[in-house]
């Protein structure tokens, strides 16, 4: 009696967990960064949480300003940015950009991109500390992959990511979103992950 009435309140807590990740990613919107994003993305990236990993730079700045204002195309070392919002509120920030063989990206994220449809890079961040610790971070990601591949590009199967390795929790949040760990890199001295979903088997490079 006790182990049917154990086994039914586990079956409900993964009923209510599964039902509260799907109404989590159903009420996610993603939208291009617009005037009307800037003065919100300009204050996260104020936030130490933030720019623990965030590129803060002012190019970083002046490439969001000369986006919402005239850019229209994806232009090589430029992105395109999407804010991430629930409910009306504005959480998150996604940055994309189209990876080809002629991309100025180091080697080994070439030797894994898609040969089937198109790459595209992501960089992402919660910005708003509102919607931190929530377990939102792995749903949105998956949500936006599908939302990139259903609304926007249906030639883009390939998603790379790339956290640092002074990261774990970002590494552990982008595997639980179905990016897997292909092999490390260094960049301005400091090592990363690339990290890759696709569709069919991922070759896994050795790691030291």
């Amino acid at each position: 009696m006790i182990q049917n009435t154990v086994k039914s309140l586990l079956l409900i807590g993964v009923m209510v967990g599964s039902m509260h990740k799907v109404h989590t990613m159903d009420k996610i919107h993603f939208e291009k960064v617009t005037i009307a994003h800037e003065k919100c993305i300009f204050d996260w990236l104020e936030k130490p949480h933030v720019q623990e990993f965030w590129d803060n730079s002012q190019k970083h700045r002046d490439d969001i300003i000369n986006f919402v204002n005239s850019r229209k195309e994806i232009c090589e070392g430029l992105f395109d940015y999407w804010v991430g919002s629930i409910e009306g509120n504005s959480f998150c920030l996604v940055m994309t950009s189209e990876i080809l063989s002629t991309s100025n990206v180091p080697d080994v994220w070439k030797t894994h991109l898609s040969k089937t449809g198109k790459t595209l890079s992501l960089d992402f961040m919660i910005g708003n500390e509102n919607y931190l610790g929530k377990g939102l971070a792995a749903p949105t990601l998956e949500e936006f992959t599908l939302f990139i591949k259903d609304k926007i590009d249906k030639s883009v199967d390939t998603f790379f990511i790339d956290p640092n390795e002074n990261n774990p929790r970002a590494k552990h949040v982008y595997a639980k979103a179905g990016f897997k760990v292909v092999t490390e890199f260094i960049r301005n001295g400091d090592r990363f992950s690339l990290m890759v979903k696709a569709p069919g088997p991922i070759t896994i490079a050795a790691i030291d």
